[in-house]
């Protein structure tokens, strides 16, 4: 903790207050221009395994991709039910998850107890972190900020559990921790981060530690069980179907993320060098961590590389893969400036400690500055991202009401528009991607998930119908044709996709067949 001379310490704690509040009131009017941001691409598929909870509500408890995360499904479930077709509702309830995050973060910093202007500083900066964008604008980005809440609010309560040991603090604890699983897969560390906090942070001893968390073990054992093992001995796809195991790629890949982290994306180096470099910071700042008897440092160090490790063999550095380990960062960073600070201003007086105040200051302005408008760049990206699925949309609602509901739906894709893919260039080093399907309306978005949003989606559905085999079309069904200027209906093109369809003996390349059936 931060000597009695230090800069917060010669003010009134009312100047904390204020302090806290102007960073609060910035990082806020950040993130404004985002509330017009629309969702995009997979919000969609998110939202069409949502509809069928209000029947059924253990249908949340469904695979999505072969991912487990029936908690994020009732977060999408909610923004409906609430806002409707209204875009500005996701995203506003994505910032009002990442903004209680930052205070989460800024509450255990300070518990630690950590510097209360070095914890809102950090805090701020995670807030601000342009890094992580795409976890915070873009709604399908939702797995890791809701993972995190659980995280950090279960952290918060184990505090509380051990400064008194009733049982419901001990449940409180339990069950947000637990909550955490129906969130992303990332959850399988978390009881291994709060055993490393209790000995680290707490200084718990290590068996007291692990004794005192069964229940996230037990719970730690079946997850893997159901999700990993029996999918591994059954030959089913799990959620690690995505990933590339290859050492070096893996390597290469969370180097040079963390050199971002860092600010050194920039350095013109590559392979073994890339993790040649950040593994002599992290052995570094282990090393000087260890020396200086900083047990909570240690921790988010622990954090930050095992979250890194966590997305590593995913080939594909997107930006929400980032949210979780810039958390371990900033909490890092924290607790490594305290220490250091610690020593430097209990040792200034007079103008040299004015002076240590002001660079102080203008440092910590500087950083906050070049953040805030790295986002701004960022929430421009996604606000463009954003608009070609409102106008996919806003053409979708003008033809809804005339589509008959009892007829076979023919889609004909005559779509040539490339949707959004790389935008701007990378995020000190880290590079931003956006998905395409090159099969989809506008390569953006599957025409039921699209059509279901669009539409009455408590009420009915829209199915894609398999044709293959040599299935014959109806007589009674509506063309739906979508260009590039929108979506039409086109009973003139009936008889030149029946012929196609015939021909091919199910629908061919650019023609699906779609149904609209009851919930």
């Amino acid at each position: 903790m931060i000597g009695t001379e230090t800069l917060a310490d010669t003010k009134p704690a009312r100047w904390r207050v204020l302090l806290n509040l102007l960073l609060a009131a910035a990082v806020i009017a950040a993130f404004l221009p985002a509330l017009d941001v629309f969702i995009a691409g997979d919000d969609f598929e998110w939202l069409d395994t949502s509809y069928d909870i209000v029947g059924d509500p253990l249908s949340s408890l469904g695979l999505i991709n072969h991912f487990f995360r029936p908690l994020v499904k009732w977060t999408y479930l909610g923004d409906y039910l609430i806002f409707g077709q209204a875009g500005v509702g996701y995203v506003a309830t994505n910032l009002l998850i990442h903004f209680l995050n930052s205070l989460l973060l800024y509450m255990l910093l300070e518990r630690q107890p950590l510097h209360p202007v070095v914890a809102a500083a950090a805090a701020a900066a995670f807030a601000l972190s342009p890094l992580h964008s795409e976890a915070v604008l873009w709604a399908a980005g939702r797995p890791d900020t809701v993972l995190l809440a659980c995280w950090l609010g279960a952290l918060l309560l184990l505090d509380n559990w051990f400064e008194g040991s009733s049982a419901w603090r001990a449940a409180t604890f339990t069950g947000v921790a637990l909550l955490g699983i129906g969130a992303k897969e990332s959850w399988i560390v978390f009881p291994f981060l709060v055993v490393a906090y209790l000995a680290l942070a707490l200084g718990l001893p290590l068996w007291i530690a692990v004794r005192r968390m069964a229940v996230l073990w037990i719970a730690w054992v079946v997850y893997i069980v159901v999700f990993l093992v029996i999918p591994l001995v059954t030959g089913a796809q799990s959620a690690t179907h995505y990933a590339d195991f290859r050492i070096l790629p893996a390597l290469v890949k969370t180097s040079a993320t963390l050199l971002g982290f860092c600010g050194l994306g920039w350095i013109p180096i590559e392979g073994w060098a890339v993790v040649s470099l950040s593994t002599l910071i992290v052995v570094g700042t282990t090393g000087w961590l260890i020396r200086t008897h900083n047990g909570f440092g240690l921790w988010a160090l622990l954090w930050l590389v095992v979250t890194l490790a966590l997305v590593a063999p995913f080939q594909m550095a997107v930006l929400r893969h980032n949210y979780l380990p810039l958390a371990g960062f900033w909490l890092l960073v924290a607790a490594v400036l305290d220490h250091i600070l610690t020593g430097v201003l209990s040792h200034a007086a007079g103008r040299r400690f004015q002076w240590l105040k002001l660079g102080l200051a203008t440092s910590a302005i500087a950083l906050l500055a070049i953040e805030g408008w790295a986002l701004q760049r960022e929430i421009a990206d996604y606000r463009f991202y954003g608009d070609f699925h409102r106008r996919l949309c806003e053409s979708y609602a003008e033809i809804e009401p005339e589509i008959p509901r009892e007829q076979l739906l023919a889609f004909v894709d005559r779509g040539t528009v490339r949707g959004v893919e790389v935008v701007i260039d990378a995020v000190q080093g880290c590079d931003k991607t956006f998905f395409v399907r090159r099969d989809a309306v506008w390569q953006l978005v599957f025409l039921p998930p699209l059509a279901n949003f669009m539409g009455r989606p408590f009420d009915e559905r829209l199915e894609q119908v398999e044709t293959e085999g040599g299935g014959v079309v109806p007589d009674a069904f509506t063309v739906l044709l979508f260009e590039d200027t929108g979506f039409s209906l086109r009973p003139d093109l009936k008889d030149a996709v029946e012929k196609a369809i015939d021909a091919a003996g199910g629908a061919p390349h650019g023609i699906s067949l779609y149904r609209f059936s009851a919930r």
